[in-house]
């Protein structure tokens, strides 16, 4: 799985044309209010990785993802992710594709200053249940869930900042379970240390800070004891760009936590993605 992704992310680097510079930045590990131009299509090759621990459980997953998103307006964008994992919990291994996701981002308010831009938009996805549910550990959710948010930011030669509040609601899955609805809150501040043209090669630097919370879980009516509670991460993050290739990577540390009853917590979450838009 790993070497597929690298061959993929090789081609495309090896593929690209470079013509024109990536538009904007963004953070990492939650949402940007930024859209692809209209007409424009941009592709995203990640990898994740990340570790939980305790209560019992070790589990470990590796994850590679495919996203293209396409610019109906200059506001408008529509996309589509499709994951594939290999996951590792007590000793029993699974992988295969996940759960796909639709989505749709529209910026509704931006704001143009001299060398800087304000932005809003809104965000909406839903995640089909195509990951198999029956394996241990599961490779889907087996529910469809539906995903809704508000992200504002601004962006400056110098300096970044990002703000967003998304909220997710998880349907029935097998066995008449349900997740816990999720709610997350994101604060976002970056820097761009060194102040080329746009023809060079850029780094900008980001430092997230991750809220995120979950309600008890439900089993057939019935809710459960030790599920639900929230996680605070901190998140930092590089970007690299040269024209419209961009390469980010970034890791999330948890620094806080209050779980319900007895839970394994994360030790940390890792990625990295390659970015080209055409």
């Amino acid at each position: 799985m790993k070497h597929l992704f690298l061959r993929a992310a090789l081609t495309v680097t090896l593929a690209a044309g470079i013509n024109t510079p990536l538009l904007a930045h963004g953070p990492l590990f939650s949402p940007a209010p930024e859209t692809i131009f209209k007409g424009g299509t941009q592709l995203t090759f990640g990898f994740d990785t990340r570790k939980v621990t305790g209560a019992g459980i070790r589990q470990k997953e590796y994850k590679s993802t495919m996203e293209a998103n396409y610019g109906l307006t200059a506001d408008w964008e529509i996309g589509i992710e499709a994951p594939y994992s290999w996951k590792q919990q007590n000793g029993a291994t699974a992988n295969g594709f996940g759960d796909i996701t639709l989505g749709t981002k529209y910026q509704f308010w931006g704001r143009d200053l001299p060398a800087a831009q304000y932005k809003a938009a809104a965000l909406f996805k839903v995640k089909l249940p195509t990951g198999k549910d029956s394996t241990t550990p599961r490779l889907g959710s087996g529910s469809t869930d539906v995903t809704a948010g508000l992200v504002t930011g601004y962006e400056s030669r110098r300096w970044y900042w990002f703000a967003s509040a998304v909220y997710k609601a998880n349907g029935e899955g097998a066995g008449s379970l349900t997740k816990g609805d999720q709610q997350s809150l994101n604060l976002v501040g970056g820097i761009r240390p060194v102040l080329g043209n746009y023809k060079e090669p850029d780094t900008v630097l980001m430092l997230e800070l991750n809220w995120e919370n979950s309600q008890r879980d439900d089993l057939a009516g019935t809710s459960l004891a030790n599920t639900g509670g929230w996680e605070l991460f901190v998140s930092p993050v590089i970007w690299w760009t040269y024209r419209q290739i961009a390469v980010r990577g970034g890791v999330q540390f948890a620094i806080a936590n209050d779980l319900n009853g007895s839970q394994s917590t994360t030790d940390y979450r890792g990625k990295a993605e390659l970015v080209y838009h055409f």
